[in-house]
């Protein structure tokens, strides 16, 4: 299997991994790789949505409802997507993990977890699940830039709850 679902290795380079320079706020976001792919595959169905206006712009076809339905939809979810793979971040600010509308004190973790979860129907990635006192589960999903600087920050405020699970 590929290095995203090695969580002994993952768990090898979290211990070895020291923080340099504490700060008091962290900002994480998507990797580059994530982006980018991501950012191809939704270029591409920008271009398939606007291929039927291109057609109709050079006279070569008449613009159907159905088409042009299809196409302003098309559009609608890139443009959500994009919003959302660009405005994706989350923040560790003085013990409070923000993701989104969701927040999370880190002294109210009961458990967190390391492991290769489903994401989607067929999907799996590497995910942090959190439990907290109030017995709220919370996923996020580990596609960020600096993976082992944010759990090794839940890991240093919540000492031996963070578990891998392999």
């Amino acid at each position: 299997m590929s290095d995203l679902y090695n969580l002994e290795k993952l768990k090898k380079r979290l211990e070895e991994y020291r923080i340099e320079g504490e700060k008091e706020m962290y900002v994480f976001r998507g990797n580059m790789k994530y982006i980018i792919s991501s950012s191809i595959f939704f270029i591409v169905t920008a271009f398939i949505a606007l291929y039927p206006f291109y057609k109709v712009i050079k006279g070569l076809e008449k613009l159907s409802p159905f088409k042009t339905f299809l196409s302003i939809l098309l559009l609608v979810y890139v443009i959500i997507s994009f919003t959302l793979l660009f405005k994706y971040k989350v923040v560790i600010e003085e013990n409070i993990v923000t993701m989104g509308k969701i927040k999370v004190d880190m002294d109210k973790i009961v458990s967190a977890t390391v492991k290769i979860d489903r994401i989607s129907f067929s999907r799996y990635d590497r995910c942090l699940e959190i439990i907290t006192e109030d017995k709220r589960k919370i996923k996020c999903r580990l596609n960020m830039g600096n993976i082992l600087l944010f759990l090794k920050l839940i890991q240093n405020s919540t000492g031996n709850k963070l578990k891998f699970k392999i």
